[in-house]
């Protein structure tokens, strides 16, 4: 989520106390099985750069930043794992506000999202506590809660051996924190803040991985649209380089990735 966040994600980031390293997953042997399965380090513990991203763009303006959650799931198995991703960097965007009001309801939609996904068990452990800890204010304790949603499905498409769904997860993820980064950028634009926002690896990576869908998928139009949307970030931060991102560079950013979360969350 970028465009390091760009977010996710969450996003997914910090100004937390605890590094981001501490809160990734350790090399153990079932991270090298999920390495060979071709799920790499931008996967779930990458998502939890929105959070460090948005702690850098403190304070956020929530109002002008959040969206309606969808009240309808798209009806493709893909555009679910895209939408379920966008979701938790939504999620981390209420945990940076503090809105323990809106967290029972991004419960419900996780959940719904969950069971379309064939994974409502690796979200039922959390969600509990999830609206536990919102309602206590231990908002460190509800971050965890939601990279550790993230991580969980993600877990249960590589044991399903379908890599590509945990892929789009995270892709739907960085979309939505890059949305969110942008916006709080363009409202409040400094070169340095804009700095926040002129990291290539994550767009590098998910441009490169949006080329290698099977055709079936690749030709369709949301992802021919996915596609040309993601290069055209890339293309804004590779032109920005030396001289950092202006206003207009954030702007033309922000659009493009608001119009790519917009076609996510269309019913097919």
């Amino acid at each position: 989520m970028l465009c390091s966040l760009s977010i996710f994600v969450i996003a997914g980031a910090t100004g937390l106390a605890t590094p981001l390293r501490a809160q990734e997953e350790p090399i153990t042997e079932q991270g090298y099985e999920r390495e060979e399965l071709g799920v790499n380090p931008y996967t779930a513990p990458s998502i939890a750069r929105i959070f460090q991203q948005l702690d850098e763009l403190r304070p956020l303006p929530f109002e002008q930043l959040h969206r309606e959650l969808p009240r309808a799931s798209p009806g493709s198995r893909e555009q679910k794992a895209l939408l379920f991703g966008g979701l938790v960097a939504d999620g981390f965007l209420i945990v940076e506000a503090e809105r323990k009001s809106a967290v029972d309801n991004l419960g419900r939609v996780l959940m719904r999202e969950a069971r379309g996904l064939g994974v409502a068990d690796r979200v039922t452990r959390h969600n509990a506590s999830l609206t536990d800890l919102a309602r206590r204010g231990d908002w460190l304790a509800v971050r965890k809660e939601l990279i550790a949603i993230q991580a969980d499905v993600e877990q249960a498409m590589v044991e399903l051996r379908d890599q590509k769904m945990a892929h789009l997860i995270s892709l739907g993820g960085w979309l939505r924190g890059l949305e969110i980064s942008a916006r709080a950028i363009e409202l409040n634009f400094s070169p340095q803040r804009a700095a926040v926002l002129a990291k290539k690896d994550l767009v590098d990576y998910f441009a490169a991985e949006l080329k290698t869908l099977p055709p079936t998928l690749a030709h369709t139009p949301l992802f021919e649209k996915l596609r040309s949307g993601v290069n055209a970030v890339h293309l804004s931060l590779s032109k920005a380089t030396g001289e950092g991102l202006k206003l207009a560079d954030v702007k033309a950013i922000h659009a493009q990735a608001r119009g790519l979360n917009l076609a996510i969350r269309q019913s097919d």
